[in-house]
């Protein structure tokens, strides 16, 4: 295939939370020019894989995984949960992942989220109670209950914050929520450090058009 022929970016991620999220941003328009973004193409059909070995195989298998896909795109970019049975870690699990990439990618990113996937979602967002079909409230029922003290953008533990409303208040969050709230969340609510280095990769690889 020529460098022309090539396509912009494929993703690699952990699991199907993760399509409906990316898939949910990816997919809207004017998202790119939202992010501060030159535009790229992107078909979730062409551009997105789904570990089968979810989070703990990452580190040993999305090289494998993405080996085809070197002569089918220019960019790479891997994203996943720090916050699973056996992580080493943030830090490490992003070493590990970038020292590996290295080997067959030019152009790459390793986005580890920080505890995990929830974080880019749970925020104070006016259409989450609508898609979770939630109390309006839920950011007072998850203080009054700890899970989100007064002085954070966010949960500390953002999946185990919406594992209580679901339990407790009986929210609807399965991963078609998940991208039915991606699609329609504003982009500058969502602070997340993990989602903010996914950002700024886009930026520097899309630069804006004046």
């Amino acid at each position: 295939m020529t460098e022309t022929a090539r396509r912009d970016i494929v993703f690699l991620l952990a699991d199907k939370g993760m399509e409906q999220v990316v898939s949910g941003f990816l997919g809207r328009q004017r998202f790119q020019q939202s992010l501060g973004c030159g535009q790229f193409d992107f078909n979730p059909r062409l551009d997105l894989i789904v570990s089968p070995t979810k989070d703990s195989g990452m580190p040993k298998y999305a090289c494998g995984l993405l080996k085809s896909y070197e002569r089918t795109h220019r960019r790479a970019v891997v994203i996943v949960d720090a916050d699973w049975v056996g992580s080493p870690g943030a830090t490490a699990l992003r070493e590990q992942l970038e020292q590996r990439m290295s080997a067959g990618w030019k152009e790459f990113a390793v986005i580890v989220i920080e505890p995990e996937l929830e974080a880019w979602i749970m925020n104070d967002n006016a259409h989450l109670a609508t898609i979770f079909r939630c109390p309006g409230d839920y950011r007072e029922l998850l203080a009054e209950a700890g899970w989100w003290p007064g002085d954070c953008a966010k949960p500390p533990r953002p999946k185990e914050a919406l594992e209580y409303l679901k339990r407790r208040h009986r929210a609807r969050a399965t991963n078609a929520e998940f991208g039915k709230l991606a699609a329609v969340m504003s982009v500058r609510q969502c602070q997340d450090l993990a989602f903010i280095q996914l950002r700024d990769q886009l930026r520097a690889w899309f630069p804006e058009q004046p």
